[in-house]
This record gives C-alpha cells, structure tokens and sequence, in this order.
C-alpha cells in the first residue's frame, strides 16, 4: 500500500518546516514566491491535494492570516505598559486583515510552540517585552518571519521595534540639569534591560555634555524598587538609608520604580519635590495618579504596536526588507515633581 502523502511528507523533502508546506498551500503570506512555487511543483509531483475548507466565507478566509503575539507572564502581569502595545498589535492586525492570537508563556521554562504555530494557522510572529536568549533562540528555530517588540540582543539579526531610550534618558536628565540641579541620580536595575541600560546611558551622556561630575553614590543601578516594594515599603527606605547623601533629583528608570520611591520618601517624611526632584519614564496611566503628579517621558505604546505589524508584513509578503532597529522618539511631559532650583 502506497505511503500517505502529508504536508509533513514535502517538508522532509524539501527540508522546510511543515508550517512553511501549510501557508504556501493556504496561500497565506509568509513564504517567498521561490519557495512557493517549489511547495506547490513537490506536492502536484507526489499527488498531494489540499482540502480548503468548504465554508461560504472561504474566498474571504483565505486572504484573513493570523499573527501570534507572544509575550512571557511576567511582561503580561506588568502595570500600565505593554497592554497599550498589544492594542497597538491588535488594531493594525486587524486594519490589514490579520487576527491576533495571544500566547503567553513561562520563560523560565523551555519554551513550547503554541498549538497555533503547531497547526499552521500563524503566518508570524511578534515578541513583546524581556525575553530570554534561550527563547527567542527557540521562536527563530521556528523559521515564521519574527518582528521582537521593547528587547534587544545586540548579537541576534532579526527586526526589532524600541523606544529611543537612549535619547530619551538624555532628555530627561538635561531637563533636570536645566532646572538647576547638579546632583542627580538614576534609580533602577540597568541589567534588568537593555531600554533601562540605553537610560542610563542617556543619563550618563547628559553629565558629560554639561560637564557635570557623575557621583556614582547617588545612585542604586542594581536594585529594583518596584520589586523591593513587593516585600515592604521598609525595604525600600533601607536602600535610600543606604545614601551617605541624598542628591536634588532622581531620574528613575521607569514611572513604576518612580512611584515606588513616592511612597518611600513618604515614610521618611522627605516631600516631593520640595526636598527632591523626581522624573520617570514610559508615562503610564498612574503617573497621573500620584501626587504630586510625575514628571515622566511619554512613549507612543499603540505606535510600537502598529509599527511591529506593518513591519512583519513587509516580512510576511516575503520583501526583499532587511532587517531593522526601529526607534521610535519619545517626547517629555512636565508636570508638578520637578522643582526649579538656584
């Protein structure tokens, strides 16, 4: 009896993914013309039929893809940030005829393909937030164009949509310099991401532009005080015990971690910004909330979204695009936590 002719069957041959034989069957993006034509020529040569779906809406379906947004549990379980990306994702998806599929995962686990990918229904991929090098290692071994959202490996080609947090870090700490404060620090883990490294970057830049002294003592660049927060505000108030001297203003690396040394300086009876000056990053809903209300760099989120898509659409009609670093610019907003000084 003659063996069964699969999708699974032409990939072997062709030494492609079984994905790959399913979206150029469906005649789905994601696949070049090459590739394509190859596809088709191997499965009319072993007799191979694609059963398309009987459906009245079949005509419209087949030109409706789907596109799988993948993000860990921890970037999911994050406050007022990466759920404005997802909107970003979801609205231009849909704009061009593309369903969004969430998948989150467990990144200290190994990784396993979602049953979207597995089935062949998705024709690319976007990453959201800090993900592993193990991970993305394995989301590229998947061979489904891939657009990596707010993460950056300087060592991994693929296409990546950031924040101009280097600039943006540069802005932040000028409008403190410009203020009148000349004693400034940075709070935040640097090595929790590269947006938080390229911060600190911008805040180092800023001091050697205005010939300004970089006290290392004002700053904590190892410690999360979000995370710290989770287990006390008390916590929290040891590590700025911790500082021989308080500077005039802190430049935080996010409004999260802004937020968190609120309420810190609030136990300690140290008023904002009438005893220190303090500016965040990413402008998420609750730096409205505080009071007084946060200083903060302004991120377009739905932008990132919409521009990963575009992006792996380019991808996904297989053009001849390369692989880009897109920085989007972000903007300051001033509000009430910053004082003028001198």
């Amino acid at each position: 009896m003659a063996k069964k002719v699969t999708m699974e069957f032409i990939a072997n041959q062709l030494g492609i993914t079984k994905n790959t034989v399913s979206l150029a069957l469906r005649n789905m993006p994601g696949v070049s013309e090459k590739t394509r034509k190859e596809i088709l020529r191997t499965a009319e040569k072993y007799g191979y039929i694609y059963k398309k779906s009987n459906s009245k809406n079949s005509k419209s379906n087949s030109r409706t893809g789907s596109i799988c947004l993948m993000l860990s549990n921890d970037t999911k379980n994050s406050v007022g940030f990466f759920s404005f990306i997802q909107y970003g994702v979801e609205s231009e998806g849909k704009r061009n005829g593309l369903n969004t599929i969430l998948y989150c995962f467990d990144d200290n686990k190994e990784f396993q393909p979602p049953v979207c990918i597995r089935d062949g229904i998705v024709s690319g991929i976007i990453t959201l937030g800090r993900i592993s090098r193990k991970t993305v290692s394995s989301i590229i071994s998947l061979n489904l164009p891939l657009v990596i959202v707010d993460d950056f490996f300087d060592d991994i080609k693929a296409s990546y949509v950031l924040t101009d947090n280097l600039s943006g870090g540069y802005t932040a700490t000028e409008y403190l310099i410009k203020s009148g404060h000349r004693s400034i620090g940075f709070f935040g883990d640097i090595f929790a991401s590269p947006s938080f490294f390229d911060r600190y970057m911008g805040y180092l830049k800023a001091h050697v532009q205005y010939n300004l002294h970089v006290n290392s003592s004002f700053s904590i660049i190892d410690k999360n005080m979000a995370v710290l927060l989770h287990e006390g505000v008390d916590k929290v108030v040891d590590e700025l015990k911790k500082i021989p001297q308080l500077p005039t203003a802190m430049f935080c690396c996010n409004d999260v971690e802004a937020i968190a040394l609120y309420k810190a300086f609030s136990v300690m009876g140290i008023s904002v910004p009438d005893d220190i000056s303090i500016i965040g990053f990413d402008d998420i809903e609750s730096s409205t909330s505080v009071s007084p209300e946060l200083t903060t760099m302004h991120i377009n989120k739905e932008a990132m979204g919409e521009r990963a898509v575009k992006k792996l659409i380019e991808k996904m009609n297989g053009q001849e695009s390369m692989d880009e670093k897109i920085v989007l610019p972000v903007t300051l907003i001033e509000r009430q936590s910053v004082k003028r000084i001198g």
